[in-house]
């Protein structure tokens, strides 16, 4: 009966600590392969659409000619070894804080709806 009562004790304790330390941390969810980016041949680098759609008028932003980018997924952008518009990255347009630990794995065992997501099932930017 002890065993019993022991694996019982350790797996409240897992259920405790992490229900504690699990709000510390924040899930991230990163873009799927389908979501569509905007690449420029040119720079052989890739843009979040809401960095190009929703320019920000900033000093330090580079000037983005639009009508020289086309649009891939992220997969075949991957592919052509292009890397991330560093601004896009610093942004953190491709990465999405989704929510705490614990909510996300209440969320995966049925006891929270999930949160909407970034990216819609087809690959567009949710925004």
């Amino acid at each position: 009966m002890t065993l019993k009562r022991d694996i019982i004790a350790v797996l409240v304790g897992i259920v405790i600590f992490i229900g504690l330390f699990g709000s510390l941390y924040t899930v991230k969810l990163q873009a799927p392969d389908n979501a569509v980016v905007y690449v420029d041949h040119d720079k052989k680098i890739y843009y979040a659409p809401p960095y190009i759609d929703n320019p920000v008028n900033s000093p330090d932003r580079e000037p983005v000619d639009a009508r020289k980018l086309e649009a891939l997924t992220l997969k075949e952008a991957r592919a052509l070894n292009y890397a991330p518009d560093r601004a896009s990255r610093e942004k953190g347009y491709f990465v999405q804080q989704y929510r705490s630990l614990t909510s996300y794995l209440l969320e995966k065992i049925g006891l929270t709806k999930p949160l909407p997501s970034r990216w819609t099932n087809n690959g567009a930017w949710n925004w």
